[in-house]
């Protein structure tokens, strides 16, 4: 019988260790690849939860906006500009290139920021989720153009022109858009564009454009 020389003994543990070595780094990157994927996973799903609350905070900031300009109709002020309030009576001439554009959104300026109370609600839940460290974790903006083309001016001035609904004698439906001078009958809705912005963590950032209409 022939027995392996202590060379060929030491040689063959030198492959072992060798094959061990490279089974060991397989399983070392396949857990690694694994990590990886799992924390993609995770990051995907945080950034739909973010999202998700960024719309949800845009659509109270519709809310806000809508009662604002209900609050401007009852006091008889849809026609004056009212920059630092974020309402502005005309569209305007040029739109910005993009209205995620930071430059063009500034609190008490030329936008509304409403305080996390106030975009809540005074929901303490709610407040507690947007606030973070004593700061506010997700900020909400918002601004209003009422969609005419003749700032500081009543929706039937001369040359004005304004998406609006005429409602013939208060009741009846019409169908008249954008009729400039026109002495309406009854009562016609007008039309306000309202723009939100929700930034949040992680450069989450959401903006949103609503129409609603007022009459009146």
């Amino acid at each position: 019988m022939t027995h392996p020389t202590r060379s060929q003994r030491t040689a063959q543990r030198g492959v072992v260790l060798f094959i061990t070595l490279v089974v060991l780094v397989a399983l070392a990157l396949g857990a690694l690849a694994m990590f990886r994927g799992s924390l993609g996973a995770s990051m995907v799903a945080t950034n739909v939860v973010y999202r998700q609350a960024a719309l949800n905070l845009a659509d109270n900031g519709v809310q806000l906006a809508t009662a604002a300009i209900g609050a401007k109709a009852a006091a008889g002020q849809i026609n004056a500009d009212d920059s630092v309030n974020g309402y502005f009576s005309a569209i305007p001439t040029n739109e910005p290139a993009s209205y995620a554009d930071t430059a063009i959104w500034n609190c008490g300026a030329d936008a509304v920021c409403p305080t996390a109370a106030q975009v809540c609600n005074s929901d303490s839940a709610c407040i507690a989720a947007l606030t973070k460290s004593g700061g506010q974790d997700l900020i909400v903006y918002y601004k209003v153009h009422r969609m005419c083309t003749v700032p500081n001016a009543a929706y039937n001035a001369a040359n004005n022109r304004c998406a609006l609904t005429v409602r013939t004698g208060g009741t009846s439906p019409g169908g008249s858009l954008g009729i400039g001078a026109t002495q309406f009958t009854g009562n016609p809705m007008l039309y306000f564009r309202i723009t939100t912005r929700v930034d949040g963590p992680r450069n989450t950032r959401m903006v949103t454009q609503t129409v609603v209409a007022l009459q009146t």
